[in-house]
């Protein structure tokens, strides 16, 4: 039993990996599925290959003591990884945050099996079959496994009803977002030089029901940075380019944001941040 869950941590880590690769090309089917092998990753498992790490032996703790564990130390991880990645010169977004809990996953499975692997048989720890249902005779101890993973992919599907019900999908918006200067989620600048012009790339895009006009600001405190438009976009249309800026002052930790405005109104409409290192 304990060598299936190894497994199944396994190819989860491995098929979210790759459905978060293929990204935007992903039908909504296999979207939703990457949302839920995500939620359930983050919410057990690093927390359970951790706790089978630590406590390989029958004599251990026993079979919800380690689902405690698995749920406890997963949700632990989340906040700690957080500071961590914040301090680093990746900063925090998707792919950072996908790398450590599929990396701390994998790690810790491996280094859990080898502990369980390396014990003589009658001293392994496996799932048992509570005593609840000792009576239950002819249901394969395997069979209540494979429930509890069916149950907690119920739990994360009615959790994001729950997200899709609380953000109001539909409501029309503007998506505002940022992208490497060769258009990709992967290659943002992180370090720069004052004076030294830094390119990134801007995406707009208008969900609104009429014809909006954006204006964008790029500051550092009360220094304005660079600043384009107006752009004018109809309903659902796209605007997707470079758009660069200079560092004016010296720091380990620049926190550069990016002002959208719309329609001439003097409060932002949305707001994005980048953390830089900026050399003189």
């Amino acid at each position: 039993m304990v060598r299936y869950t190894f497994i199944i941590l396994f190819l989860v880590s491995v098929l979210l990996v790759i459905l978060t690769v293929l990204g935007e090309t992903l039908p909504l089917p296999l979207s939703a599925a990457r949302l839920l092998l995500g939620m359930t990753l983050v919410l057990c498992g690093p927390g359970y290959a951790l706790q089978a790490a630590l406590f390989p032996r029958r004599n251990g703790p026993d079979g919800v003591e380690r689902l405690t564990l698995s749920v406890g130390i997963s949700l632990a991880l989340v906040p700690l990884l957080a500071l961590i990645l914040d301090q680093l010169p990746w900063g925090i977004h998707w792919g950072t945050v996908l790398t450590a809990e599929v990396g701390i996953t994998l790690l810790a499975t491996a280094l859990a099996w080898v502990r369980w692997h390396a014990l003589p048989p009658d001293d392994r720890w496996e799932w048992m079959m509570p005593r609840a249902f000792a009576g239950l005779s002819g249901v394969h101890p395997r069979f209540w496994l494979y429930g509890g993973l069916i149950g907690l992919l119920t739990l994360d599907l009615l959790l994001l009803l729950m997200i899709v019900r609380l953000a109001g999908v539909g409501e029309p918006v503007t998506e505002f977002y940022l992208l490497g200067p060769e258009g990709l989620a992967t290659d943002y600048p992180y370090r720069g030089v004052v004076g030294r012009p830094m390119t990134v790339t801007v995406g707009i895009v208008n969900g609104e029901e009429t014809t909006m006009e954006y204006r964008l600001e790029v500051v550092d405190g009360d220094y304005l940075l660079g600043y384009a438009g107006p752009v004018r976009l109809e309903p659902g249309a796209l605007y997707e380019g470079p758009f660069s800026f200079t560092p004016v002052r010296a720091g380990d930790r620049v926190r550069v944001a990016f002002l959208l405005y719309r329609n001439g109104l003097p409060i932002p409409y949305r707001t994005l941040w980048l953390w830089l290192k900026v050399e003189e």
